[in-house]
């Protein structure tokens, strides 16, 4: 009995320190199909996903789309929206969460996309029709603010791909 309580506590307190460090991760976030006025589509949409912890806690999360103007998904832009297709190099969609915004807010973020050469644009009907997939209740995205982002210049980075560098993380960077 007491190799049993001993093996419980060891667990246990094993667990309350495992992950108590700053880290962060990638990985992809995919939402299958989508429609627009009655036309519908099997394509993917694929994000990359950047998510930042504090041990277990989750402080920030972006998911990142690289617009391609080839997508079915294009559909979802307004005519306007669709004008930064031809006025930038790259348009990117972020969908992100900030959890502590004391920590990381999405100013931080937004100032990490002006590094990468990337000013802010409005995508409110994308953001519209993204709200409404099916597969966005899986993944909370109404608790998340979704941006778009314009590449109009050359990175200063010189660095192929998205770098984020939060303090006290590591840098991160996801090619897109």
């Amino acid at each position: 009995m007491k190799a049993a309580i001993l093996l419980a506590f060891l667990l246990v307190t094993s667990c309350a320190a495992y992950k108590s460090y700053n880290q962060n991760t990638t990985g992809k976030v995919t939402l299958r199909g989508g429609n627009y006025q009655g036309e519908s589509w099997d394509d993917k949409l694929i994000f990359t996903r950047m998510s930042w912890y504090h041990g277990m806690t989750l402080y920030y999360d972006a998911l990142i789309y690289k617009a391609d103007i080839e997508s079915p998904f294009t559909k979802w832009f307004s005519s306007s929206e669709k004008e930064f297709f031809t006025k930038c190099e790259s348009l990117i969609v972020a969908v992100n969460y900030s959890a502590t915004p004391d920590r990381i807010s999405h100013v931080n973020f937004r100032e990490q996309m002006k590094l990468n050469g990337y000013d802010d644009v409005v995508v409110n009907t994308f953001a519209t029709f993204l709200r409404t997939h099916p597969n966005a209740q899986d993944w909370r995205i109404f608790n998340y603010k979704v941006m778009g982002y314009c590449k109009r210049a050359p990175s200063t980075l010189n660095k192929e791909g998205l770098t984020i560098n939060f303090p006290s993380f590591k840098e991160l960077t996801v090619k897109n």
